[in-house]
């Protein structure tokens, strides 16, 4: 495909306008670290007045009552502004505030008409999976050097990226830092923000003097509760290392987060009071709550949390929200704040060490691979289009995955576009997994229908009309197939 819309895209993104919000909201961070609490709130006040979109507006009242009094945000401001180094304000808060929440609209709508798709708001890259450690559960297997994403893919990934308007980027792996040509990439794109999920073993303090002095990285570092959970899923002295990778960050003024997965095992732990309190303490700014997904090697659908474990800790995350002062978020349990499902390029995808470009990072089949084909031309893939086009699967935004909640949804999309495993075993989520993931959809659907009903009509309000259609649609087949001969019997049969 031609990318015209590349040359022209300097001019609808409006990129002055773009770097004086990251200017004016540099500055007053800046300012906001010597003044008092209430200028938080006039902040909030004044994001208000500058959203121009639905999103943008629901964002900004959220940020009002987050600075009301007795809520824990001003506190939570105070630590972020106050204990980060100017530099990591300047190119890690300021632009990825400005890049994902107020994104010029002109860019969607200039995609959409020259080539069919929206801008998603991030990426996310495994330049490598090869890994110091070996988790249980963890989908990367076992990597060489030469099983690398060439460096030059890369940063063409990202350049293609910038010119459709995408500031944010997640490198993951693997352990990111293996990848020696990483930190060369973030200097040289030093105009957007990169997230890096880490193990945080290889964050010596040389490596944190170099993220400060970047200023535009943020590692989120793995962990599963204290020391018993996260050494006995990552390794004996993991979690003496995650605790000094943090001192190492904290003390120099880096901005970096936590991310967590839930288990069976770990549950209870990971939304206790005493384990994000200790996070909040080792200067963790958000954390990222994950859930066992039964992928990768050995998938194990004993390890995974079940439906009411979901639903326990959805009411952590909120919980914890309401009360602490960190700002955490649930891949799952979040789609009540994303209108859903993000994958297949409605908000992002991945592309793996390999070049092949998937849904998400939890869905390991692709029909294109980015050495072959361009970013736009793999956002516009038919494999692609065929998720989007059902996102987002149903009105229910507490149940959004294609892999967990509606295994239908991804079993008919790779089988009818061709999609390929993208390592051994990927397979195995549509096949040995299949009734397991069948029986576990149904209860969660059981549970969270009322909850949804009564608790979470807001959330409507991210969906625009033509997702609202296409969630109305997905009802309506589900209802008509659980109503057919052939539903009937699978239900029983499940039941």
């Amino acid at each position: 495909m031609d990318l015209n819309i590349v040359s022209k895209s300097k001019s609808v993104f409006s990129r002055a306008k773009h770097e004086a919000a990251e200017r004016v909201l540099s500055q007053s961070l800046k300012v906001l670290a010597n003044s008092s609490d209430k200028n938080y709130l006039r902040l909030a006040q004044a994001f208000g007045r500058l959203a121009d979109s639905k999103q943008q507006k629901m964002v900004a009242d959220w940020m009002q009552d987050y600075l009301a009094p007795g809520s824990p945000g001003v506190e939570y401001f105070n630590r972020l502004v106050k204990s980060t180094h100017p530099n990591v304000r300047k190119n890690y808060i300021a632009k990825t505030i400005v890049g994902l929440f107020f994104r010029d609209p002109k860019v969607s709508v200039k995609l959409m008409e020259e080539a069919g798709i929206n801008s998603p708001n991030l990426i996310v890259i495994s330049p490598s999976m090869r890994c110091n450690i070996s988790c249980v559960g963890c989908y990367a297997g076992n990597y060489t050097k030469k099983d690398d994403l060439d460096p030059a893919i890369v940063d063409r990934v990202i350049t293609e990226a910038k010119e459709i308007g995408i500031r944010f980027f997640v490198i993951t792996g693997g352990e990111p830092f293996f990848y020696k040509p990483l930190l060369g990439l973030f200097e040289k794109h030093n105009d957007v923000s990169f997230q890096v999920y880490t193990n945080g073993t290889l964050i010596d303090e040389a490596l944190a003097d170099r993220i400060v002095e970047l200023g535009n990285v943020a590692p989120a570092i793995s962990i599963e509760g204290f020391q018993k959970e996260t050494d006995e899923r990552r390794g004996p002295g993991t979690f003496d290392k995650v605790m000094r990778a943090m001192d190492n960050l904290r003390e120099r003024g880096a901005v970096f987060a936590f991310s967590t997965t839930a288990s069976r095992k770990n549950l209870n732990t990971i939304i206790s009071d005493e384990f994000v309190e200790m996070l909040i303490d080792k200067g963790c700014a958000y954390g990222w709550y994950f859930s066992y997904i039964p992928i990768g090697k050995s998938p194990d659908l004993s390890y995974m949390p079940t439906p009411k474990d979901r639903n326990k800790l959805r009411e952590g995350v909120n919980r914890i929200r309401k009360e602490l002062p960190i700002l955490v978020a649930d891949f799952w349990n979040d789609g009540t704040l994303t209108g859903g499902c993000l994958a297949a390029g409605r908000k992002y995808l991945h592309i793996n060490n390999r070049g092949d470009v998937e849904p998400c990072v939890f869905v390991h089949f692709a029909t294109d691979n980015i050495k072959e084909v361009s970013l736009l031309d793999a956002l516009r893939s038919p494999f692609f289009q065929s998720i989007r086009n059902k996102q987002p699967f149903g009105h229910n935004l507490l149940r959004p995955c294609p892999i967990i909640d509606h295994p239908d949804i991804l079993r008919n999309s790779v089988k009818n576009y061709g999609a390929h495993a993208t390592h051994d075993g990927a397979e195995t989520v549509l096949t040995d997994l299949r009734e397991g993931l069948d029986e576990y959809a149904e209860n969660l659907e059981g549970i969270t229908e009322e909850v949804w009903d009564t608790q979470y009509s807001w959330a409507n309000d991210w969906l625009d009309d033509e997702q609202k259609a296409a969630a109305a649609k997905a009802d309506r087949e589900a209802a008509a197939k659980n109503a057919s001969p052939e539903g009937s019997r699978q239900e029983k049969a499940s039941a």
